[in-house]
Order: structure tokens, then sequence, then C-alpha cells
């Protein structure tokens, strides 16, 4: 088996960790390269790794570490999902929903990860398109997409339809289409709900609406969402996972669906959604006892 390495180079862990993580597969005998960018910044020639676009990484290896935090497997997940090889997100630190093992433990499972003895979620993803006359972009994300009413200080009207039946025109700040996911991301603060995340399913948030009665509302993956905002000629912001940002005016039109490319995580047992849950939000901390029932 290959690992392919990728990181956060802006973290200074990440920096010490590749070069003795590279030494322990060396010395294992498992093969492993690297992005071109940890080629050229770390000093790993002793170990004389091939080296590749992160783009193009997934099709040179049989597993992706990526070295960060939950904003390197979104960018991860981003540059590879079309190779769709397996993402094992290695935590620096720092809250995190996605990166699944410390560096200890990657150091302690390597062996256990070379012979393939892990599982493998799939994670729905979603695919955007931005619509400008005749021009259109279209944008991967793993969590979710956002428009919202930029640097004004005033909301927008944002027209909202389903398979292209009207739903909605939400007065708020923004608006959030999220995956199962991203339900812990954005949508978790903008006060939507939780979905476990081997569902299926899209997550419609409006950002601070200026009406209770417009609330979050979850529905068919095979749907598709259109959305078109009001702004009063004021530019907005499209953003897909909080990384990829586009600049958009009251002209566009914005459509999501689910992906056909599938977001693929390593997984180890013991460590469930539930887990995660409870751990990163400190549910169950007033239970006497932890026992299954």
């Amino acid at each position: 088996m290959t690992f392919g390495i990728v990181a956060n180079l802006g973290k200074q862990k990440a920096r010490e960790a590749i070069p003795t993580f590279l030494g322990l597969l060396a010395e294992k005998g498992i093969p492993a390269v690297v992005t071109t960018s940890i080629r050229r910044e770390l000093d790993i020639e002793a170990f004389n790794p091939s080296d590749y676009h992160r783009s193009e990484i997934g099709f040179h290896c049989d597993i992706v570490i990526a070295f960060g935090g939950d904003g390197t497997m979104l960018s991860t997940a981003r540059e590879v999902s079309h190779t769709q090889v397996p993402i094992l997100g290695v935590n620096l630190g720092r809250f995190g929903f996605l990166a699944e093992i410390s560096i200890k433990e990657l150091y302690e499972q390597v062996e256990k990860i070379a012979s393939g003895n892990y599982e493998v979620e799939t994670r729905m993803a979603l695919e955007a398109r931005v619509f400008h006359g005749a021009k259109e972009r279209t944008f991967f994300a793993c969590n979710d997409v956002v428009l919202d009413r930029y640097s004004s200080s005033r909301t927008i009207l944002i027209d909202t339809y389903i398979d292209g039946e009207y739903l909605n025109t939400y007065n708020a700040d923004g608006i959030i289409i999220s995956s199962p996911t991203g339900s812990t991301a954005y949508n978790l603060s903008a006060g939507g709900p939780l979905l476990a995340t081997d569902l299926e399913a899209l997550i419609v948030t409006p950002i601070c609406s200026h009406s209770l009665s417009q609330r979050p509302l979850v529905i068919n993956p095979r749907r598709t969402i259109k959305i078109k905002a009001r702004s009063e000629g004021r530019k907005m912001l499209f953003t897909a996972d909080g990384q990829d940002v586009l600049d958009v005016t009251e002209k566009d039109v914005i459509e999501v669906r689910k992906s056909r490319y599938p977001v693929k995580l390593v997984k180890f047992s013991g460590k469930s959604f539930y887990q995660v849950l409870r751990t990163k939000l400190n549910w169950g901390e007033n239970k006497c006892s932890n026992e299954s029932i």
C-alpha cells in the first residue's frame, strides 16, 4: 500500500511530524508519495519520495494522510474526491470533527493502516454551479455552500426553489446549503439540525432570518436547490466550504445538488459519529454511568 501525504504547512506541528512519519514508513518498507509543496519546503531528501500536485496525488497512492485539521481535510477532499481515494485526517490539536486521529495514534496504527485494517465511510458531498449569464462555474463542497450579504449591514432577499418549485423568499443575512457532514459546522452555529453522517440529505438553513417562521429544512438529496438573491445592487459573497470564494450579484443564479463524487474517510472502530458528538460537544457529562443499556 502506498501512502500519499498532504499537509497544511502553515502548522509547525505538521512540518515537524512529516519527516518523522516518512522515516517510520521507510523503516517499515512502506512506500510514500508527497505533494510538491511538501517536497519543496521540507528537508526530506533522505527519503526521496515522488511528489505530485495535490489534485493528482490521489492517482498515485492507496490512501491519503492529511496533516492539519478540518480545514485541511476539506481542501484535501475537494482536491482528491475525483480520484475516490480514502482520506485519513491527522488532528494537530484543535477542535475538529473530520480529522480522525492524533499524531501519536497515527504512529501506533501505521502497520494497521498499511495492511488495510480500517473502515472507509462514504460521505455525501455537494456540487454547486454559479451561473452568470452564459458563464458557469462549478464548485465542490464537503460541508456546505453559503450565500451571504458580504460587507453590508442590511439583509438580503433570497428566492429559493426546489426542483423548480418555489419554496420561499428568505429575508436574512444569508443562506446555508449543507450536507450531513456539514451539519456540525456553520449550519449548527446558525441553528440548523445535526444529521447523522450516514444519512444523505440536503439542509437549507437561513442565517439570522428576519422572521421566526423561517426555519431550517431537510430535503431529499435527489433534489436540486436553486437560489437567487436580491440585494438592492450590493455585492454578495458565495463560498464553498469557506475556502472557495466568489463575489456574486443579483444577476447570478446558484444551483446546489448532491455531488456525483462522495468523500471517502478512513475510520477506525470505536470512533462512531455519536462518540465524536459526545466528545466534541460535551454530551453525556451528567450521566452517572456510560455503560451500554
